[in-house]
């Protein structure tokens, strides 16, 4: 399994809706570059699996929130789209298709560190 860390959360889909399509490409940018910065960590940390990119994967992405506020699933759903395509991007996904990739995605709560975490494991 592979597991990244993104130190903070994804935009939620109602501000991504209101928000300039530059503003939006450059969130799309930042959330690749975050991305592909923990990918590079995990390099230096861990063994990299020899079958990469997957050809089917699980990826659950679980974001923990700093409070207990209720939230919009959806609405940040639509903002991790750029994470689920940087993983193409960085070659540890071969591709995003419903046949290929099975995604969950969780909330949790830690009020000292707000964050993303990306798990993705192959699906054999």
């Amino acid at each position: 399994m592979i597991k990244l860390t993104i130190p903070y959360l994804p935009e939620s889909g109602n501000y991504l809706q209101n928000i300039h399509w530059t503003e939006r490409a450059e969130y799309n940018v930042r959330w690749y570059d975050e991305v592909s910065l923990a990918w590079r960590y995990y390099r230096e940390e861990n063994r990299i699996p020899k079958n990469l990119p997957f050809k089917r994967a699980k990826i659950i992405l679980t974001l923990y929130f700093g409070d207990k506020r209720r939230r919009d699933k959806d609405n940040y759903i639509r903002g991790l789209k750029p994470t689920v395509d940087s993983l193409i991007h960085e070659g540890i996904i071969q591709d995003d298709r419903w046949e290929t990739v099975r995604t969950e995605y969780r909330k949790g709560y830690d009020k000292e560190h707000p964050r993303t975490e990306i798990k993705i494991e192959e699906i054999k």
